[in-house]
């Protein structure tokens, strides 16, 4: 079962910011009685991660229209994700060209079955692509990317999602991904995936993300790229994303197009 609402190429996020200071190694958002934590990733936060996937978008274009629109399967859907995620973890942390970071927030009080005093509300995973690499291997951090997501097992019958309408996008990134991500002529920066749980959006923990890997990189002299959903485009092209070419796809059934927006962050023009 390949997730093709992953494809979060994008995100549910808004524009605004928050005050931001660095403090034990962790970028700190908020003031001092409200502050917010974005660090790396660690394999304990994999639960709370697909949590937040499943919620940011679950009522995104693509999700409703390669999954069933079944509350019954929720569990089910979150059961494949964290298993496929953590069977990848090992990859993940041994591939140098990745990188995620989440921002935390305390757990409430009825949360307090865990054992971890703080939750995941937003991630983001970044994938530095370099000059001339392989097709084969753009995209290594499988489960953070809709042309690998498998589900293994049980989670192999696909019970959630309308095989035929995901196998057409996953055909369709697959273009996008020859098109504009093969032979590269610089290395460059490539926002994988990012979400933002709902019930966070506004506290500009989206711009944040972003921002955090513009530094990046700035730091290498790299431009930035992603592909947009309308959700997305607004943040981005806030931050100096600008559009480079209309990716539209035009859906089974009749039922209208996703659009898609491919967008580049340029280092130069930015620097200058």
């Amino acid at each position: 079962m390949i997730k093709s609402l992953i494809i979060a190429l994008t995100t549910l996020l808004t524009s605004s910011r928050c005050f931001t200071t660095i403090r034990n190694g962790q970028q700190v958002l908020g003031g001092p009685d409200n502050e917010i934590n974005i660090r790396p990733v660690v394999k304990e936060d994999l639960d709370d991660v697909v949590t937040t996937f499943l919620d940011a978008f679950g009522p995104g274009a693509i999700a409703q229209y390669t999954q069933f629109p079944d509350p019954s399967l929720r569990n089910y859907t979150h059961r494949c994700y964290l298993q496929l995620f953590e069977k990848d973890w090992a990859r993940f942390e041994a591939n140098e060209l990745t990188f995620a970071n989440v921002i935390t927030v305390p757990r409430g009080p009825d949360e307090m079955e865990s054992m971890r005093s703080k939750k995941v509300v937003s991630f983001a995973f970044w994938r530095w692509l370099e000059v001339k690499q392989e097709r084969s291997s753009s995209f290594q951090f499988q489960p953070f990317h809709p042309l690998a997501l498998r589900h293994e097992g049980k989670c192999s019958d696909h019970l959630d999602t309308n095989t035929t309408r995901e196998a057409q996008v996953i055909a369709y990134m697959d273009d996008i991904e020859r098109k504009y991500y093969s032979n590269l002529t610089h290395t460059e920066l490539y926002l994988n995936v990012i979400a933002t749980h709902p019930d966070w959006d506004g506290h500009g923990f989206g711009a944040a993300q972003v921002e955090y890997g513009l530094g990046k990189a700035k730091e290498a002299g790299a431009n930035v790229t992603l592909v947009a959903t309308p959700a997305g485009h607004p943040l981005y092209a806030s931050l100096g994303f600008e559009a480079v070419a209309n990716v539209t796809m035009q859906m089974f059934d009749g039922l209208g197009v996703l659009w898609l927006e491919y967008m580049r962050w340029n280092f130069e023009a930015e620097s200058t």
